[in-house]
């Protein structure tokens, strides 16, 4: 029987043009993955943390009015 892992979300919280904004991330076969109740977006996980890029992530979608 072959029994996926199941993906563990966090909670993350950033700031965009002094506001605090969160949503949660995940890695899951090395990419990063954030979501918000209006949003998802995706990148790769290369050379830097997972964090960094989930806030980066988060930052762009506060930036594309999605969080």
């Amino acid at each position: 029987m072959n029994v996926e892992k199941p993906i563990l979300w966090k909670q993350i919280t950033t700031e965009f043009r002094g506001r605090a904004v969160s949503g949660s991330y995940a890695v899951e076969d090395g990419t990063v993955k954030v979501r918000t109740p209006t949003g998802e977006k995706t990148a790769p996980l290369v050379g830097t943390g997972a964090i960094w890029i989930a806030g980066r992530l988060l930052r762009e979608l506060a930036a594309e009015g999605k969080a």
